[in-house]
């Protein structure tokens, strides 16, 4: 199933490591149908296929009685039982099991996906210890939007919302859906500062926007440092280079890659002082941060955007004069100027250094298309603005880990797992809200790279890192596969649900089957369209680790 996945930033051409991902989707897929496996064995339903990938069938072979096979599509497994999808009264059948037995059998594939994120995350506690803490940092604030009115800056610490103490993004958004339309207390850290905020978070903010018009950052305390290092940069005029820890911005402690961003968010177009550590020794660089920009990470052929002359790596300063600080007020500014023409500012990057230009874009008549469409329509792939990337650099976060003494490994093991399921579920429901794009999931081919880039960002042993990426995919197998759609288990069981609630009386197999039948064409046709954009990034070059 589609993964969703965050903001992407400029990268490289995948490399061998990215297949590392075969292994571990493999590793779950079994996990998965396994659980089927034995589920239908404990309640008597005969299994006539156990099948890893989707047909045409490449290899099968026979032992006690269950078609073992592999099979040519990738992206998933199966576990076929006699009666399965028709009307088979044969002893051993699906059809005659009751309908908790069936329950069981389909709840069976998840749970073990489930299970197994519980077993990793107790390995990983026990071996690493658990992460430091966590916070929940502003990363951007939307201009307009009642963050912004309440005084909110990126960089901003986010620690109590309505009385509330919160401590990741997953508590941070539940607490906000929580007071939708009303007028809400938010404590805000600010360096030093304590600050006591109000916000009206928006009933129906504008699309692609959040109620409260921000971005949260990733919430695990991290040590930050630089990992490249752009030429003729200011990062590198400043005198700064790989390898060099980020300790301070503007004298505030840096405490997370996604704090350490929000602060050079909040210093867009200043001079900034950046406190970083080589060999033990502390030093302090002044460095200009340019103004926020969008970086063009794709141009589409004959295009309007193609037309303008601009290529890949500009970077988009302003609309008629506006500056742009996010990609929505970007939007905002082609859908005014729709089927007129905009002058763009760009900054372009050659040998000699950056050059200033002003090219004119041609906009179709964006007025009435989905927010959404309005980038692909123009030609465009573009970035948010970033401050690390506007200096030049390629920053890493190493999550800081303490040790767990022996007693609190189980109890911290569910903790931690209870943590990556609140914000899997989050990300499932921006989803199916409409606030995430097609373009921000990935399937199999899209996780190979993200596993990839991982590997390649990864500083000493990697091994913590990909258990910890399992357990995130294991968990989104689960739930995504208990979501009552088509074909999925979760969509089986919608059907068992309903025969229970009308006393036992079943929808006819035949019709369930054709059901299921037109959510797996569906499924499949959605896993292509995901899988040709993962191409497409790839072969772009476009990154999604950040």
């Amino acid at each position: 199933m589609p993964v969703p996945i965050s903001l992407r930033t400029e990268g490289h051409l995948p490399r061998m490591q990215y297949l590392a991902i075969v292994p571990i989707l493999a590793f779950l897929i079994v996990i998965h149908e396994l659980g089927h496996f034995f589920a239908a064995r404990s309640v008597g339903v005969k299994v006539e296929e156990f099948g890893i990938g989707l047909p045409p069938r490449v290899k099968g072979w026979r032992r006690n009685g269950v078609l073992w096979s592999i099979n040519a599509l990738p992206i998933g497994g199966f576990v076929r039982v006699k009666g399965e999808d028709a009307n088979d009264r044969e002893p051993g059948s699906m059809q005659i099991a009751s309908p908790w037995a069936r329950m069981w059998f389909l709840l069976a594939g998840p749970l073990a996906n489930l299970l197994t994120a519980v077993i990793i995350s107790v390995i990983l506690v026990a071996s690493t210890g658990r992460p430091a803490g966590d916070r929940v940092f502003i990363e951007l604030v939307e201009p307009g939007m009642p963050a912004e009115a309440a005084g909110w800056r990126p960089g901003d610490r986010i620690v109590a919302i309505d009385g509330i103490t919160v401590e990741s993004t997953a508590e941070a958004s539940t607490a906000v859906r929580a007071n939708i339309g009303r007028d809400t207390e938010v404590i805000i850290q600010r360096g030093n500062e304590t600050l006591v905020t109000h916000v009206t978070p928006m009933e129906n903010p504008p699309a692609g926007r959040g109620s409260t018009g921000i971005i949260f950052s990733n919430s695990r305390l991290s040590n930050v440092s630089i990992d490249t290092l752009t030429s003729s940069s200011p990062a590198a005029a400043a005198g700064m280079q790989p390898g060099d820890e980020i300790k301070q911005i503007n004298g505030v402690k840096v405490e997370s890659l996604g704090h350490a961003s929000g602060l050079l968010n909040s210093n867009f177009g200043q001079e900034t002082a950046i406190t970083y550590e080589r060999n033990g020794v502390e030093h302090t660089a002044q460095v200009s941060v340019p103004v926020a920009s969008l970086a063009v990470s794709e141009i589409t052929p004959n295009t309007p955007a193609a037309k303008a002359e601009l290529f890949r790596t500009d970077q988009i300063t302003a609309v008629n004069g506006i500056p742009i600080t996010t990609g929505q007020v970007f939007i905002d500014e082609m859908i005014a100027a729709s089927g007129t023409t905009a002058d763009l500012s760009v900054t372009r990057f050659t040998a000699n250094g950056p050059v200033e230009l002003e090219t004119t874009l041609a906009i179709p008549d964006v007025s009435a298309i989905d927010r959404g469409e309005v980038l692909s329509t123009i030609g465009f792939g573009l970035l948010q603005p970033n401050g690390f990337s506007a200096i030049g650099l390629d920053p890493i976060g190493e999550v800081r880990y303490e040790p767990v003494p022996t007693s609190r490994i189980i109890p911290e093991g569910w903790h931690q797992f209870t943590y990556m399921i609140a914000g899997t579920i989050d990300a499932i429901r921006q989803m199916f809200s409409g606030n995430a794009s097609l373009d921000s999931f990935i399937g199999p081919i899209g996780m190979g790279q993200l596993t990839g880039e991982i590997l390649d960002q990864t500083k000493g042993n990697p091994v913590p890192i990909l258990l910890n990426f399992t357990m995130m995919i294991s968990i989104s197998l689960g739930l995504m596969n208990l979501l009552p759609i088509p074909a999925l288990d979760g969509g089986r069981l919608l059907f068992v649900i309903v025969e229970i609630l009308r006393g036992g009386k079943r929808v006819p197999p035949e019709k369930e089957g054709a059901v299921h039948m037109v959510g797996m064409l569906l499924l499949l046709g959605l896993i292509f369209v995901i899988a040709f954009g993962d191409i497409n990034r790839i072969i772009t070059g476009e990154s999604l680790f950040r």
